[in-house]
């Protein structure tokens, strides 16, 4: 199946959505029947603030990851001001991408 990129940018007033609906997001992301290969959230260059959320799903086409990000809880409740879906090509197929790895 492919992979898909969903790139989400939190809106800058958007801590308290973030933190009012975080439980529901963890529910719906354990619950979903979507292969996650990878998510989390972006943060500032600190690394303390949130600035939005990426995942990496591995679904049959770009409807369900559509629908997979529109039913999130944060997408629901407005946390995001723009999502970005795009395919993605695992080059390095889940192995280090050059080079061996880092301690």
């Amino acid at each position: 199946m492919p992979l898909f990129l969903i790139h989400c940018t939190q809106r800058p007033d958007g801590q308290p959505i973030r933190d009012r609906h975080y439980d529901a997001h963890r529910a719906y992301l354990l619950a979903s029947s979507v292969d996650i290969k990878l998510a989390g959230p972006m943060v500032d260059d600190a690394g303390e603030a949130r600035i939005g959320s990426v995942f990496i799903v591995d679904v049959p086409d770009r409807t369900v990851a559509e629908a997979f990000s529109a039913d999130d809880p944060f997408t629901r409740n407005g946390l995001f001001e723009r999502v970005i879906i795009t395919r993605f090509l695992d080059i390095t197929r889940g192995k280090p991408a050059f080079g061996p790895p880092k301690d």
